[in-house]
Formats: C-alpha cells, sequence, structure tokens
C-alpha cells in the first residue's frame, strides 16, 4: 500500500516481481496461472501540480488460442497513466475521455497490485490465436463433408448437360 499523493509529490517508485497465481481476476482468465509480473509503480507530478501513478508490467500469460483451443504463450507489455483526484475535488467528466490517462480518486492507503492487476488485464487481447495453426477436428477425428459440396456438384453437371 501507498500513500498515493505523497508518493506521487516526492517521486517515488515501487518495484516488485508477484506471481500470476497472487492476482485472483488474472489467474481465473489463463490456461495455468504460471509465471510472474515484473512491475514498476512510478509516482510523478506535474508543472500544474497533478499527481498521477505511471504503471508498467511485463509477464508471460498462459492463455487458450480461440481457433485452435490448445495452450499458447502470450508475452504482454503494458504501461498506463493514473491522475491522483484528490479527495473533495471533483473527478474529471467522464464523458471527455482523454486517452493519455484514466483518473482514480487519491487515497492515502492505495493498494498497488490492484492496479497492476487492472492494466494487465487492459492489455490482454479479446480473442488469442495463434499466428498459424488449425482448427481443432470433431470428435472421433473424421473430417465431415460439407453440405454445400452437393450444390457444387450439381452445378458442374448442369453445365455438361447443355
Amino acid at each position: 500500500m501507498i500513500d498515493s499523493l505523497v508518493f506521487a509529490r516526492e517521486g517515488r517508485q515501487k518495484a516488485g516481481r508477484e506471481p500470476v497465481s497472487g492476482f485472483e481476476r488474472l489467474s481465473s482468465l489463463v490456461c495455468a496461472p504460471s509465471g510472474d509480473v515484473d512491475f514498476t509503480v512510478t509516482g510523478v507530478q506535474n508543472n500544474q501540480d497533478e499527481s498521477f501513478l505511471e504503471i508498467a508490467a511485463s509477464c508471460t500469460l498462459v492463455l487458450r488460442c480461440e481457433r485452435c483451443l490448445e495452450a499458447m504463450s502470450w508475452p504482454v507489455e503494458v504501461s498506463g497513466r493514473l491522475l491522483l483526484v484528490p479527495q473533495g475535488k471533483p473527478m474529471p467528466d467522464e464523458d471527455l475521455e482523454v486517452d493519455e490517462y484514466d483518473p482514480i480518486r487519491a487515497d492515502s492507503a492505495l493498494e498497488v497490485l490492484p492496479l497492476v492487476e487492472e492494466e494487465i488485464l487492459l492489455g490482454m487481447p479479446f480473442a488469442p490465436r495463434h499466428e498459424h495453426c488449425e482448427a481443432p477436428l470433431p470428435l472421433g477425428g473424421a473430417v465431415k463433408k460439407s453440405p454445400f459440396a452437393v450444390l457444387e456438384g450439381l452445378n458442374t453437371t448442369r453445365g455438361t448437360e447443355k
């Protein structure tokens, strides 16, 4: 835990390594919650006295390929910037999307690992796939003939009857 505004004002940095299994939501989305997440959280204050947390994380996740359904390694490198909004100040208008940062409420006891986990979740692919793989065969391994193959046969015989 950190005091987020003090952390940013003093330009502190926290780096660490946490097992993937230590992140509840993340470990529920992977095939095998193995490996570690390396992360860095850095506090920054700009010229307008705005305080930010910059988060960077990297890991390799074991995800399921959406095409062949086999496990695959997926390298993840993410970074994000969070604007710390002090208690009593209004949150920025959510209708005005800013691509450079996301606002969060400043806290004197802010947990860092959920912020790291959120950045990784946002960086995960919606439908991970190998670059090259085959779709799985149906049960029994037999490839069924396409129902449209019959139509193709009708088209070739019709052309020869003329």
